[in-house]
């Protein structure tokens, strides 16, 4: 085939590589913008199974990788003073400039043409091949061009953030918090070399506008963020690379990969929050899925529907994690009172991909702590707090109650919980509603819609129904279910009477193998 690349980034280098392992008689071009040493990052990172990935897919490159690299095993956080560790996370750091330039010899070695300082204007003109690749990052032209196909979306989030480095080096990938008298501060940094870390700064746009940096200098700015951060830097500066930029992220989505013999990778596909992890991961990982759907499907017409199956999935739930994680991040000053120990423990678990259970894994100091701080809080109520979250979502619970005979009668209902009883609504004359006066007895499970591996199980007894206050509380339900002020009328029965139904737990299981 001859394959045009544009984009000369991680995903797009990557791509060609693994292409040309396939069959090196592919005819591979790739275009990019910039010179063969121009970099706008300082460091990126990689979790120790994605480098297992590189391993498996091209050893050549992973060896060279393994050689330039900076190795720790820990996450770090700094919160109101206190350093707290997490062991049990092996991740890597590369210069990207370094991790760019394996990829470039590489691509050299294998005969893959590299033409650096092209700026592409319209992506029509190279369109003269059987696979075109748009591997141009998260402003992609390939996707502009094509968008009616793509369908893409942009969503800018509230915070700002800026990206620079430092001659700081740290121990584990860190996160700290700090307040200031223009507010909120997040850094978030990494050691990528012997001498150099990557150090993002994140802050509301409240801070941001209090500090003044619309205002600022370049060197101002980082002279500003240095004090800020004086204590964890050392005294240490903050150091640019001729790119001192304040920026809103963009969560880019698009609801296909692919059009004609066109397919995105990485940041044009998809963008996902830094506060998870790299980027660049996700698209080399983009890489690996399309080669390997070429690799078993062999033409274009089919790998790239291929690629979309089994790629896609796995995209949208990162991606939503990544949402967590930075609207997380976005409301954090819910959580800063925390003592160290248990704000950590939320930070870890933001995304909903890490539970008790793998930190306990990871770390078994560090749970231990924390099991240490829980069981001396005062209870909330019968509710494990951990599973407390499963009535903030668009929970849909199963439950069970005794028909006339003693059979089990299921239904899939709102839920709700008052910090003692379980709350359903439901109406008057329903079968759940017969079955709940007469036979009180009663079960009920309630799924995390986001995993279904996690649950709580719930065997209790109804032992209130009461009409008052039920419209109000289905209101409130509408608000978290169907994202409207009222629950709409045209969802009612005429003359319909509302109740509450409150179920006082008896035994409580709860199920998260996985978390």
């Amino acid at each position: 085939m001859k394959i045009n690349i544009i984009g000369g980034g991680p995903a797009g280098l990557y791509f060609a590589i693994l292409m040309k392992k396939i069959d090196s008689t592919h005819e591979i071009n790739i275009f990019e913008r910039d010179g063969a040493n121009d970099t706008f990052g300082w460091g990126i990172v990689f979790s120790e199974t994605t480098l297992n990935n590189f391993e498996q897919y091209d050893s050549e490159t992973y060896a060279e990788f393994v050689k330039a690299s900076r190795f720790w095993n820990a996450v770090m956080v700094r919160h109101k003073g206190e350093t707290v560790t997490i062991g049990g996370n092996p991740i890597s750091g590369v210069a990207r400039l370094a991790w760019l330039n394996i990829l470039h010899q590489r691509c050299r070695d294998l005969g893959i043409h590299l033409h650096f300082n092209t700026n592409i204007t319209d992506v029509n003109q190279y369109r003269n091949c059987d696979l075109l690749v748009g591997a141009d990052g998260a402003n992609s032209l390939v996707r502009k061009t094509f968008e009616a196909f793509f369908m893409p979306s942009v969503e800018v989030r509230q915070n700002k953030f800026i990206w620079l480095g430092t001659e700081q080096t740290f121990n584990g990938l860190t996160m700290i918090f700090k307040q200031s008298d223009a507010g909120l501060f997040i850094s978030h940094s990494y050691t990528f070399s012997k001498q150099h870390s990557t150090f993002i700064v994140e802050c509301p746009p409240e801070t941001w506008l209090k500090a003044g940096f619309e205002k600022m200098s370049d060197a101002q700015t980082c002279e500003y963020l240095a004090n800020v951060f004086k204590d964890d830097l050392g005294g240490k500066p903050l150091l640019s690379n001729n790119f001192v930029k304040w920026i809103n992220f963009p969560l880019v989505k698009v609801r296909r990969v692919y059009h004609q013999n066109v397919v995105l990778l990485g940041d044009s596909m998809h963008t996902a929050h830094f506060s998870i992890g790299s980027g660049t991961k996700l698209a080399m990982e983009d890489s690996i899925a399309l080669a390997d759907a070429f690799a078993r499907c062999r033409t274009v017409e089919a790998a790239l529907p291929e690629f979309q199956r089994v790629r896609k999935p796995v995209i949208d739930r990162l991606q939503t994690a990544a949402v967590r994680s930075l609207a997380w991040l976005e409301d954090v000053k819910d959580y800063l009172h925390f003592d160290p120990i248990p704000f950590t423990y939320k930070l870890m678990t933001r995304s909903k991909r890490v539970g008790f259970a793998r930190l306990q894994r990871a770390d078994p100091n560090f749970t231990a702590r924390y099991d240490v701080w829980r069981k001396a809080q005062k209870k909330s109520g019968p509710i494990p707090d951990e599973f407390l979250d499963l009535f903030q979502k668009k929970t849909f619970a199963h439950l069970a109650t005794l028909m006339p005979n003693g059979t089990p009668h299921v239904t899939s209902v709102y839920v709700d919980y008052d910090g003692k009883h379980i709350l359903i609504n439901s109406a008057r004359g329903r079968v759940k509603d017969k079955n709940m006066e007469e036979r009180r007895d009663v079960a009920i499970q309630i799924p995390d819609p986001d995993n279904s591996d996690r649950y709580i199980s719930i065997r209790g007894r109804v032992v209130e129904i009461t009409e008052e206050g039920a419209d109000e509380h289905l209101d409130k339900l509408a608000q978290r279910y169907l994202e409207k002020d009222k629950y709409p009328p045209s969802m009612r029965f005429e003359g319909e009477v509302r109740c509450i139904y409150k179920i006082e737990p008896k035994h409580i299981t709860t199920w998260n193998p996985f978390g």
